[in-house]
């Protein structure tokens, strides 16, 4: 079967896929609009205010643990979130740094390969990567992000 996922891009020019279902909408934000929240990790760089409900700003990259891109670095004042939810119009949401945006592309998973990430922040994220038209793209379950992104893990004292 055939699903549609949303490609966007993360340091390093990761290519990230997630499920178009679970997108609510893109916002584009300053880093000042964004109150940082003290005591947890580095990748929650805080929360926004989203049409009056707080929105926690997630920087998937650090989460993924992928290395600063110094050659294609955005722009330090302006970001850009990808709003992602359980399912449609969800108070569960979380909203994901990106560097750019890419589009839908249509992939039936049946026919490809997927590996699963064996690091504990993958596994417990559901990370897994396939390559599909000679590129090579990693498979965000954004269920498993929204249940594990505030786990003791990631709590920094």
């Amino acid at each position: 079967m055939i699903n549609d996922y949303f490609c966007c891009q993360l340091r390093q020019s990761v290519n990230v896929l997630f499920p178009l279902e679970n997108i609510e909408e893109v916002i584009a934000l300053t880093y000042g609009e964004v109150s940082p929240i003290p005591g947890v990790c580095s990748a929650l760089l805080g929360v926004v205010n989203q049409r009056g409900k707080l929105l926690w700003v997630l920087e998937l990259s650090e989460l993924l643990q992928i290395a600063p891109d110094n050659k294609n670095m955005r722009s330090p004042d302006n970001l850009t979130l990808l709003v992602l939810s359980a399912s449609k119009n969800s108070e569960r949401q979380v909203g994901c740094v990106v560097s750019a945006l890419k589009g839908i592309i249509p992939i039936d998973l049946a026919t490809q390969s997927l590996n699963s990430d064996s690091s504990p922040t993958g596994q417990s994220l559901g990370v897994s990567s396939i390559k599909f038209d000679d590129e090579n793209y990693t498979l965000i379950d954004v269920q498993s992000v929204l249940n594990n992104i505030f786990t003791i893990d990631l709590i920094t004292t």
